[in-house]
């Protein structure tokens, strides 16, 4: 299958497990739960669409890096402009003398096989629109696009990544937004 059509079957997964919290779990969505409990449910769905593979939340688990954790490595200056911190340090690399830092993370959700990164399929950051954290929401589209980063710096490498805002603390919530990676 191309790249485009691996795509379009991604996105349509994707779509039905939203279409299942609508169905579902609207409670969750109306009621502005955690952004966790909403993770977890739209995880069970997005599992019911990938049974071929593994489905987990916040899993910081790589079997290619050295201590073991998912880690992405982001430009230095980048991750401090967004987090809005200052900090001084040897950067942990320095490629074509632009200084990255390693960082652990625990992504909201993941398709996968685990044990191995092979088989890293997507990757999903959720958030609610009742967050109005910018820096937040800026730094998770920042990691996707660091998971799906081909380069050697970010090993794990996933075939595809989605930024999905769920609209929260409302009635009658809108279709959520999606930004693909």
């Amino acid at each position: 299958m191309d790249k485009n059509a691996q795509l379009r079957d991604v996105k349509q997964k994707v779509d039905k497990a939203i279409t299942k919290i609508f169905e579902r779990d609207l409670y969750l969505l109306i009621n502005d739960l955690n952004e966790r409990t909403i993770a977890h449910k739209y995880a069970t769905y997005l599992q019911e669409q990938f049974s071929e593979y593994d489905v987990d939340c916040e899993y910081n688990k790589n079997a290619d890096e050295d201590k073991k954790k998912k880690m992405i490595y982001i430009v230095e200056k980048e991750y401090w402009k967004i987090k809005r911190l200052k900090r001084t340090f040897s950067a942990d690399i320095i490629q074509n003398n632009i200084e990255y830092m390693a960082l652990s993370i625990f992504p909201d959700i993941i398709v996968h096989k685990r044990g191995e990164n092979l088989r890293n399929h997507l990757i999903v950051e959720i958030k609610k629109s009742t967050n109005n954290n910018l820096h937040e929401k800026n730094f998770d589209l920042t990691k996707l696009n660091c998971y799906t980063d081909k380069t050697r710096h970010n090993r794990l490498a996933y075939e595809f990544g989605v930024f999905i805002e769920f609209e929260t603390g409302v009635q009658d919530p809108a279709k959520p937004k999606t930004t693909w990676f």
